[in-house]
This record gives structure tokens, C-alpha cells and sequence, in this order.
């Protein structure tokens, strides 16, 4: 019996799914509407098993905060590249994988990019980069990227972040907390704390590398907003930091939590994991990459539930799949 987190597919629906990837022609960089309309033509094939779960996933999250969908037996034989030494090559976009994943996404969800992070493409290189290895970064290796919301600085995060793994790496784990196990182990006084303006947040240094942010802190906001039954969480332990003594604090308490409770996964080639945005956190353990062309290498996306709440910030671009860097 599967767990509520876990799919693990069948060749005959790894097939299935790969054949639809193949009719996927148009380019994700070069033309990006047409590869998602694609995406999402194909996306009605997927048998509807995989459908419901993508589905429930996406309207209830689970208690776990993640959904692993798993290739049980099956390697992508066709992938000879080499890892890459930086994001910016578009290896990834190119892959069958990336297309699987992209049909899966659009199931639930419409395909997002930021024009200030990875050049706004609709797929990202996720590899190991050297001068990088000690940053804040998914880009970084050497040192433990702490946990956080995607994008938790901005009124325009994704709903749910993707990553489809091309090469793992055995020490690299990816460690998730949902807000479920933070709600189970603070007290009710400090769970209502959450939901008040207590805290000031920065901008990810990857939104910074292309010098469209100065790095101004930008709040208060509170870590708890909307419904008391089922809260979106936003959080990130690098960049937030309390008002008062108090307030960092309950923070480091999130904190103690995620290394005490977190569930962890090691990534393997051919799976793709999509986190839940509004209801966990994530992060990743330190890992020791070589840089022969064989580190770990996954391709990242970004999606959202409702396209039409940032079509304000997309109206100016000829991609109208990227939000313009200055409504991020």
C-alpha cells in the first residue's frame, strides 16, 4: 500500500508518461506559452489515479508536506550529459525528465518564472557551483542550506516547487518540515504569536546576483497567515529576523523543531519531488561535490494554483510565463 506521500509508478505508466513527453515539441526558453499550453494538453492523458492524488495534494497538502513521485526500476538510459559547472547552460529544460515533470505540474497547477532569478526561465539547473559552495543558495554544497518558504519575501511566491532529480548525490539530503509538526510543538500562546507582524525579512541572494535588489528588509510580516485549521506558513531561517528578543526566540524554536522533527530524502535519479509552498519548509543537507561532471544535478520549477493573481506583474513581458524582477 502506498503511503499518501509516496507514488511509485509502474513502467507501463513511466511509458505512458514518456510518450506524452515526446509530443512536447516547442522550447521551454524560446517559447515558453507554447511549451506550457503542450504541457497541459498532454497533462489530461495522465491516468486518473496519479490525477487524484496530484489533486488532493494540491487542495488538502498532506502531513508530510511533500509529494514523492518514484520510478521504481527505471533509469533514464539516455542521459549521458555531464553535470554542468553552472545554471546557466540550459542542460536541464532539454531532458525527457523535464518534460515528464512539467506534464505532472500541469495537472494541478500553471508553470511560473522570475525574471530575477536563473535568467527567468521556466526550468533551472539545480547543480553544485564552486565559487558558490559556501552560499545561501540551492547553488551551494558546502554548507547546510537552511530551511525556508520558497520565495518568502514575496506577495508572489509559488504555490509548489518541483524538483526532478538527474543525478543524486548520497549525502545530500532533502529535508522538509510542514507547518503540521511546528503546530504540534509550541504551545497555543506562541501559535497565535505566529499570526502577528513580528518579523522583518531580506531578499534571497539569488534574486541579488543580477543586482536588481539592494537587499532592503522589507515587513513586518507574521510566520501563520489565514485559517487557524489549516495556516500557510512562511518562514526562512537565514533571511527573518524578529522585531524583539521575543520574536527571535520563537523563531529559533521553528528552528529546534525542523532539526529535531524534519523528514528527510535523499533524491535518486528519475524522481520528482513537488513541495508543498504553503504548507512546509525546506532546506538541504551539506555535501562534498567533486566537479567531474558527475555531481548532483536536478532541474527545478516553480508553479502556481491561480495564473490571473500575477498578471499585473507579467503584463509588460514578452514572456508572459515570467513575473517582472520588480514585483518579486
Amino acid at each position: 500500500m502506498q503511503e499518501d506521500h509516496t507514488i511509485e509508478l509502474q513502467p507501463g505508466n513511466i511509458e505512458l508518461l514518456n510518450n506524452l513527453a515526446l509530443t512536447i515539441t516547442a522550447d521551454p526558453s524560446d517559447n515558453p506559452e507554447l511549451f506550457c499550453k503542450q504541457a497541459k494538453e498532454c497533462s489530461e492523458n495522465v491516468p486518473q489515479y496519479l490525477k487524484d492524488v496530484l489533486v488532493n495534494f494540491a487542495l488538502k497538502g498532506n502531513d508530510k508536506g511533500f509529494l514523492l513521485i518514484k520510478t521504481e526500476g527505471f533509469v533514464y538510459e539516455h542521459w549521458l550529459e555531464k553535470t554542468p559547472e553552472g545554471n546557466n547552460n540550459r542542460v536541464g529544460e532539454k531532458t525527457l525528465l523535464a518534460r515528464v515533470q512539467s506534464i505532472l505540474v500541469n495537472v494541478i497547477a500553471e508553470m511560473i518564472s522570475y525574471q530575477a532569478e536563473c535568467y527567468g526561465r521556466l526550468f533551472q539547473d539545480v547543480v553544485p557551483i564552486k565559487t558558490m559552495e559556501t552560499q545561501q543558495t540551492s547553488m551551494g554544497s558546502n554548507i547546510e542550506l537552511e530551511i525556508h518558504t520558497e520565495q518568502a519575501f514575496s506577495k508572489l511566491k509559488p504555490d509548489i516547487l518541483s524538483l526532478a532529480c538527474l543525478r543524486g548525490d548520497l549525502d545530500a539530503q532533502t529535508n522538509i518540515l510542514p507547518v503540521k509538526l511546528i503546530l504540534e510543538n509550541l504551545t497555543e500562546n506562541e501559535i497565535q504569536s505566529l499570526y502577528n507582524p513580528l518579523w522583518k525579512i531580506g531578499v534571497d541572494l539569488s534574486f541579488k546576483l543580477n543586482n536588481q535588489f539592494d537587499g532592503e528588509l522589507r515587513g513586518p510580516i507574521p510566520i501563520l497567515q489565514g485559517s487557524h485549521i489549516d495556516p500557510i506558513l512562511v518562514f526562512d531561517q537565514d533571511l527573518m529576523i524578529g522585531i524583539d528578543n521575543e520574536a527571535n526566540i520563537l523563531k529559533n524554536k521553528i528552528v529546534n523543531i525542523y532539526h529535531e522533527h524534519k523528514y528527510q530524502h535523499n533524491l535518486k535519479p528519475g524522481e520528482i519531488i513537488f513541495i508543498d509552498n504553503l504548507r512546509a519548509v525546506h532546506g538541504r543537507s551539506r555535501f562534498l561535490p567533486r566537479y567531474d561532471g558527475y555531481d548532483r544535478f536536478l532541474i527545478r520549477c516553480f508553479s502556481v494554483f491561480d495564473f490571473e493573481k500575477s498578471s499585473y506583474a507579467r503584463d509588460n513581458n514578452e514572456n508572459r510565463r515570467m513575473i517582472s524582477a520588480i514585483y518579486s
